[in-house]
């Protein structure tokens, strides 16, 4: 369900996938290991953070269209950044919901719902990574001006960020949860005789030691995310560091 209160402006869209920071339903994997609650919460610092550093408020505060791509597709997604204390997504972003089964799907849909409405290069990124900042949208682009596909690669052989130049088939078969779903894609891309560009790797907050990593990304102050250094330290989620103990 498109939510978007504006056409499109420019050329190129870049879009977030996010959930409803619900517990049980958002960060499930890391809910396993910290529990669904706080592992919630934690998510939910992560899109105040993301919203506040990559929204543009005025339209010409970027080259590219920004918007959220929201997880229940049905739900005001708006409202829900609202909520979290976030500013009011001004009117030129775009909002959609995610619709398909799995993540493959989900995403290629979007790729196609995209182009349909005039984008000729997309660009979507996870919300797992609240430390990297707005200036991976421009290097995305950026890499997409000589190839036909651009990806950031996880440290856990995943991807937070997949970049196309039209409609081309590279999730299509795509494995998930299976360590190697970047390397699965680049073969895909080059069997269809696509070219690659990669950003720097990086890594998602999926597991204990994720947030270590985290806190190290975002140490000393936590000034580039600000909401998830506060959060990590009221969820008390560094309690065995403080002990000594290494993930």
């Amino acid at each position: 369900m498109d939510q978007s209160r504006q056409a499109p402006r420019a050329t190129d869209l870049f879009l977030f996938v996010a959930r409803q920071p619900t517990p049980g339903v958002a960060k499930t994997r890391l809910g396993t290991v910290i529990g669904m609650a706080p592992a919630a919460l934690l998510y939910a610092a992560f899109l105040v953070d993301l919203s506040a550093e990559f929204t543009p408020r005025q339209p010409d505060d970027a080259a590219y269209d920004f918007g959220w791509a929201h997880s229940p597709a049905a739900i005001d997604f708006a409202a829900v950044l609202v909520g979290l204390g976030c500013e009011p997504p001004p009117p030129h972003v775009r909002l959609v919901g995610q619709t398909g089964d799995g993540l493959a799907a989900r995403l290629t849909n979007l790729f196609a719902w995209a182009a349909g409405q005039g984008y000729r290069r997309t660009v979507i990124m996870a919300t797992d990574s609240p430390h990297l900042p707005r200036a991976v949208a421009t290097a995305a682009f950026a890499g997409l001006d000589e190839h036909e596909v651009v990806l950031g690669r996880t440290l856990n052989g995943g991807y937070y960020l997949i970049g196309l130049t039209d409609l081309h088939a590279v999730l299509a078969g795509a494995p998930l949860s299976t360590g190697q779903e970047a390397d699965a894609l680049v073969a895909r891309a080059s069997a269809l005789g696509l070219r690659v560009a990669e950003l720097a790797p990086s890594f998602d907050v999926d597991e204990r030691a994720d947030l270590h990593r985290l806190h190290d990304a975002l140490a000393p102050s936590g000034a580039a995310a600000p909401a998830t250094w506060a959060a990590l330290r009221r969820l008390d989620l560094l309690a065995d560091r403080r002990r000594g103990d290494r993930p």
